[in-house]
């Protein structure tokens, strides 16, 4: 069977079930295994006697493991199917959660997180969009658009549920109901595997090559600029999204008001990937993430002002940009390489990136010791390269036939 043959065999009704199961599971996956420790780190600081700098810094290092494993996640989308990848991301990562919960040692609380890291590695958005191309490489745009859709209000569904949580049933209670949480996603998710697993990757033998050498100039070139646009957009990233409580607070000198103010921007991701939803796919991928990647820049500056409404405004801008962007990154892979070496081509891409998120909370801890416009300015410069990998992308022609024709 065609490729062609393949996509069209897989009809709408069959789609829709899993697509919406993964933009679920990314709430759950990307809430409770990063958000998350944005108010975790404090209470988890004060059990095992250390700074919450040292959390940042082992959430860090577990970090590191999924720039390690990509390329190694990657070959496994492509074989086994990223439905059976992210079911046992799940389980790790509801392991690990368990493990950190219940430590009463600072050692075993840095094993659980690296188990944590190996889950979170397996099962957030690079898996998922995996996923997506498998189920309907050609509506793939539309599918990653729905799954970072539900992916947009993590943080802030994360952030809202987390503090009563802890009130309600205490700190370890907390991670006993974040790991039963994660536990049914990875029961719901692989209860999918099955019927999707792509028939390409069954076994080693049909799965087709994938080397650099085995790559023309242009795909090389689109793996590169890719992958660097992901590792400054990511670092960027992580160093704010954990620590944007700690900087309104700082601001303010109101924690529920810092909280507030740092959930804006997980409603405007879904604002902007609306918008992608919407209007996206009158354009081309790579102009409408130049675009939003200009955004970004911008909302660091507006935040600076000490101003409330500028406050809003900036993180209204901030959820914006990274809304369309998440959907960005995940489909213009696509327009290089096709659902048979996705897989494999996103762990190159995902490794620098990871690197990048994996550095971002203690990198964001650090500058912000140094004071908060220090920390803004390396932001501000991050964002500034990142939308130049980008632009580099408008010089390279999309090389996937199916999706050449929506590409001007």
């Amino acid at each position: 069977m065609s490729r062609g043959d393949g996509a069209q065999g897989l009809t709408e009704d069959r789609n829709i079930v899993p697509v919406h199961t993964l933009g679920i599971s990314q709430i759950c996956a990307y809430g409770l295994l990063f958000y998350a420790f944005a108010q975790l780190k404090i209470p988890l600081a004060e059990k095992h006697a250390v700074s919450s700098s040292d959390i940042l810094a082992a959430i860090s290092v577990a970090m590191v493991l999924q720039a390690l494993l990509a390329p190694v996640i990657g070959r496994w989308v492509d074989r086994f199917g990223a439905l059976n990848v992210m079911r046992w991301g799940f389980f790790l990562g509801s392991a690990g959660m368990l493990i950190v919960g219940l430590s009463e040692h600072f050692f075993v609380l840095c094993s659980g997180l690296m188990i944590v890291g190996f889950g979170y590695a397996m099962c957030t958005y690079e898996i998922a969009f995996g996923a997506a191309v498998q189920l309907d490489e050609a509506g793939s745009r539309k599918h990653i658009s729905v799954i970072t859709f539900y992916g947009g209000v993590a943080s802030s569904i994360t952030w809202m549920a987390i503090g009563p949580l802890m009130l309600a049933v205490g700190l370890t209670g907390t991670f006993w109901v974040i790991s039963v949480i994660l536990l049914c996603c990875g029961i719901v998710v692989g209860s999918h595997a099955r019927g999707f697993q792509p028939s390409h990757g069954k076994n080693e033998k049909q799965s087709l090559p994938f080397s650099w050498r085995g790559l023309t100039r242009q795909e090389k070139q689109a793996l590169v600029a890719l992958a660097s646009t992901g590792c400054f957009e990511y670092l960027l990233f992580a160093s704010t999204t954990l620590m944007w409580i700690t900087w309104f607070e700082g601001q303010y000198h109101d924690p529920m008001l810092a909280i507030y103010l740092a959930s804006i921007y997980g409603p405007f991701q879904v604002v902007g990937r609306v918008i992608e939803m919407k209007f996206g796919h009158r354009f081309d991928a790579r102009v409408t993430a130049v675009v939003a990647s200009c955004l970004i820049p911008v909302a660091l500056m507006l935040v600076q002002i000490p101003s409330l409404v500028f406050a809003i405004l900036a993180m209204m801008i901030f959820g914006m940009g990274h809304g369309i962007l998440t959907v960005s990154f995940g489909f213009i892979t696509n327009l290089y390489f096709r659902a048979e070496v996705y897989g494999r081509a996103k762990g190159i891409i995902t490794a620098p990136k990871a690197i990048g998120a994996a550095l971002g909370p203690s990198l964001g801890g650090f500058l912000y010791a140094m004071g908060g416009h220090v920390l803004m300015l390396v932001m501000v410069a991050l964002a500034v390269m990142s939308a130049a990998a980008l632009v580099y992308l408008l010089w390279l022609r999309p090389t996937n036939e199916i999706h050449m024709r929506s590409s001007h």
